[in-house]
Formats: structure tokens, C-alpha cells, sequence
């Protein structure tokens, strides 16, 4: 959508556009969509039979261990 909007005979007398607005959903898809190009490859790490991270494919064992356990930590408070 884009919505023209001209001045007053005295300014400017071409046309401008506003951009189209982004809803906050968007936003937060295109962060998170950028975020996952930075990333790189990545893997699925199962928490449990519903639940499932996703993390970078660089980290060893123990760095996916400490994520799995800050994970559960973290839910545990809710």
C-alpha cells in the first residue's frame, strides 16, 4: 500500500510516498529472520517430546549441555 501526498502550491509539487508501515509482528519476523542469517548452520536440540531449540551447529556437547540446562531453568521459574 502507498499513499501520495502532495504539498501546498508554495512547496514542493511532486508527489511523495509514505512507506508502507509494518505491523510489530513483522518487525520481530524480519529481526528474527536476520538473526538466523548471522547464525549459519544450525541444529534442533529435543527438550522433550514437544519441545525442541534450535542452536548453532558450531558449539560443542558441553556448550549444547549448558543451553539445554539454562533452558530448563528458565521454564522451571514459570
Amino acid at each position: 500500500m502507498s499513499v501520495q501526498q502532495t504539498t501546498p502550491k508554495a512547496g514542493r509539487r511532486t508527489a511523495m510516498k509514505r512507506t508502507e508501515r509494518q505491523t510489530p509482528e513483522d518487525t520481530l519476523r524480519r529481526i528474527i529472520e536476520e538473526h538466523k542469517k548471522d547464525m549459519g548452520e544450525t541444529v534442533w536440540l529435543k527438550i522433550d517430546d514437544r519441545t525442541h531449540i534450535e542452536v548453532a551447529a558450531s558449539l560443542t556437547e558441553d556448550e549444547r549441555n549448558k543451553r539445554v540446562e539454562n533452558y530448563l531453568e528458565n521454564i522451571g521459574r514459570r
